[in-house]
């Protein structure tokens, strides 16, 4: 409430900015596209289980708008923004679906940033999944869920080219029928350091540690607990090459281990060690346009299987400021 208080302060002037992207890409795995392409400091890197992978590939077109409104009051500059977008797949158009993100935030004269985010995203299919039922009968059934988290952030500047941030996030995955045994809720605390080392170089790393528990929901009679410990860790080197040209590269490594008693859960015992990295070439057309390629590739095995499950993610886009 204080928060609000603070934001809610006289605004003595405003501006709006907006931007627009569009960007087309190529998977080798549709189960497993919105997970890695999620896989980020600065998304939701511990997007939902996923049972079943290589559910074949696909093109995918994502188009988002951003619109953010700026303005100063007493106690320096606040902010709202909302990022609209989606993944709209060709073939496998179950897989489609929107994404939704804001932000709350306000500056203060001691270089501090408080910040409140909001991330929805509605009816997401994680592909044909089995259910079994309690005469024992085994029966596939589309797996879908709604997912959303609240995150609160506050970022300090150590020095010009510093800023730490601390992370604290509540979330839920509520899963349709006949899988809302499997509903979990979630909390992650971290800490991302941004570093600006040169007017050519930059980096961001950060940690998150992360807790989901299913059994606040979870049917006795199922043995399908996806109650979890997540520890994620990444590294992203920002360098501008030339004049127009910048690089992205990003590796994250994320370890996932499941927290079931159950003898009889497969998940008893069990955990998932993901390796991924990514490179993206940025080109300014001109000071309003941006052209992307980009190429995507990981890695992620269970300690219960004997072998590696890979994917790649190719895409070319095109970001639009106005």
């Amino acid at each position: 409430m204080t928060f609000l208080v603070i934001m809610g302060s006289c605004v003595a002037q405003a501006d709006w900015n907006f931007n627009s992207d569009n960007a087309g890409y190529y998977t080798d795995d549709v189960a497993l596209f919105s997970a890695t392409r999620r896989l980020s400091l600065k998304d939701d890197p511990t997007q939902p289980n996923i049972d079943k992978t290589g559910q074949g590939s696909d093109f995918i077109y994502e188009p988002s708008v951003e619109a953010e409104w700026t303005g100063h009051n007493s106690f320096g500059e606040m902010s709202f923004a909302a990022d609209l977008g989606g993944y709209v797949f060709t073939n496998q158009t179950a897989f489609t679906h929107g994404l939704f993100d804001f932000e709350l935030a306000q500056s203060f004269e001691t270089n501090t940033k408080l910040s409140l985010h909001y991330n929805f995203v509605p009816d997401l299919f994680l592909g044909k999944n089995t259910f079994l039922h309690l005469t024992g009968k085994e029966v596939e059934y589309d797996e879908t869920l709604s997912s959303q988290y609240w995150s609160f952030h506050i970022d300090q500047n150590l020095t010009k080219e510093v800023i730490i941030r601390l992370l604290s996030r509540y979330g839920l995955r509520n899963y349709k029928a006949p899988f809302v045994y499997r509903d979990t809720q979630f909390w992650t605390i971290g800490p991302h350091i941004e570093w600006d080392i040169s007017e050519d170089v930059s980096i961001l790393v950060g940690y998150h540690f992360e807790k989901g528990a299913a059994e606040h929901h979870r049917v006795t009679y199922f043995a399908d607990d996806l109650s979890y410990v997540n520890h994620y860790a990444s590294g992203e080197l920002k360098v501008k090459l030339l004049e127009d040209l910048t690089a992205n590269v990003i590796f994250d490594y994320e370890h996932n281990a499941s927290m079931s008693n159950h003898l009889e859960d497969e998940r008893f015992g069990s955990n998932e060690n993901i390796y991924q990295g990514e490179i993206e070439l940025e080109y300014e057309l001109t000071h309003a346009t941006q052209l992307k390629l980009g190429w995507q590739h990981g890695n992620r095995k269970l300690n219960t299987e004997m072998t590696y499950v890979k994917n790649n993610n190719v895409w070319l886009g095109f970001e639009y400021k106005f």
